[in-house]
């Protein structure tokens, strides 16, 4: 008999890891994680085989780099699937990897690019996709009001609306309508799967509830990204659908559209699918404990909490499912040190749950 294929997935400290190890595992794929913080959901997953410590990325490249290799080597791995901004380290050994296994991340120059809320903007821009004004370092001042942000950051923490201009931040017009978050995996270019959700409940700007949304517009722009890219790997949006679909920026990496997606997500991931996957239109998912609390803080009238309540009464949570219940435990520990964590630092709770795998342009 024929060994199960051996998917590696990095980041393990994420509901989207986790939510994919559990679609690998379903599959028939064995699942190896690898995770630098202590604070990991998936080590205590019935979905995982095993888990391997990691030096962190940010503060130690090489050493985790190496750990990679070492651990696809021993393991056997087929493919290996980062998850969160850890994907930039992970880009940086590529070369290396790819002697032993398939690797689901772009080289480094191609995710920088997409990371940078700068370069990203003018690459779309080149191919003649609508984006909304962006300068870099100032802002041409005629009375259009406008949003600052550093050119690689994250969660939308670090939105400033007006004011003075950093070099490196990029100032952009401030845009209203609805946002629409996408989450794709794409092949050569083709889409293999794809997910657009609404921004509703958030915790610091990270989205907590999900449900699917129908956006052609939204995906007929992605589609066209993609393909003009030539991309392969998994790559997220953020939008603002007003009159106009407009891009905010892009994150080469899984996001929350993870969790609308089903089992056939692996396919897309491995390179199998046929067709492209999609969500059950009546899928609602939340990470439970932050709808309970940040999610709770959004509301803001007797509206909100019966939409609050609706939402929680009907989705699934993707950390606590039937069968595989060690991971609500798990994300208590993980809360607790980055809380400790935030008392040491002065950071928010959402900055030191990336402290060790930001990427912030070299």
């Amino acid at each position: 008999m024929l060994a199960p294929m051996t998917v590696l997935i990095t980041g393990g400290r994420a509901p989207v890891a986790l939510d994919l190890a559990r679609k690998f595992a379903r599959s028939g794929v064995r699942v190896v994680v690898a995770e630098s913080s202590r604070g990991n959901l998936c080590r205590a997953s019935k979905a995982v085989d095993r888990t391997h410590p990691v030096p962190p990325p940010r503060q130690a490249p090489e050493a985790f780099a190496d750990a990679l290799v070492r651990i696809v080597k021993r393991e056997g791995v087929d493919l290996v699937v980062p998850t969160c901004e850890e994907i930039f380290y992970v880009s940086r050994a590529r070369d290396r990897l790819l002697e032993h296994c398939e690797v689901l991340a772009a080289p480094l120059d191609t995710l920088r690019r997409l990371h940078s809320k700068w370069e990203f903007i003018r690459l779309a821009e080149s191919w003649g996709l609508p984006v909304p004004r962006t300068e870099l370092g100032t802002w041409s001042h005629d009375g259009t009001p406008y949003v600052t942000k550093p050119e690689f950051s994250r969660f939308g923490t670090q939105v400033r609306f007006g004011g003075p201009i950093p070099k490196t931040w990029v100032a952009q017009e401030r845009l209203d309508g609805p946002q629409v978050c996408t989450y794709s995996v794409a092949r050569d270019g083709r889409l293999a799967a794809h997910a657009a959700y609404a921004v509703d409940f958030t915790a610091s700007g990270a989205c907590v509830s999900f449900e699917p949304v129908d956006h052609p517009a939204a995906e007929e722009w992605v589609t066209t990204f993609v393909a003009r890219l030539g991309f392969t790997g998994q790559i997220a949006f953020d939008f603002v659908a007003g009159d106009r679909v407009l891009p905010l920026e892009c994150n080469p990496r899984a996001t929350s559209g993870v969790h609308l997606l089903g089992d056939e997500l692996t396919a897309a991931l491995m390179g199998e699918s046929r067709a492209v996957a999609r969500p059950d239109p009546g899928k609602r998912a939340m990470i439970a404990m932050a709808m309970l609390s940040f999610g709770l803080a959004n509301v803001r009238s007797a509206r909100d909490l019966r939409r609050w309540a609706r939402f929680v009464a009907t989705a699934e949570d993707v950390i606590a499912t039937p069968g595989d219940r060690g991971p609500f435990v798990a994300q208590f520990g993980v809360l607790w040190r980055n809380w400790i964590r935030s008392l040491w630092t002065g950071r928010t709770l959402v900055g030191c749950s990336t402290y060790d795998i930001e990427w912030n342009g070299r």
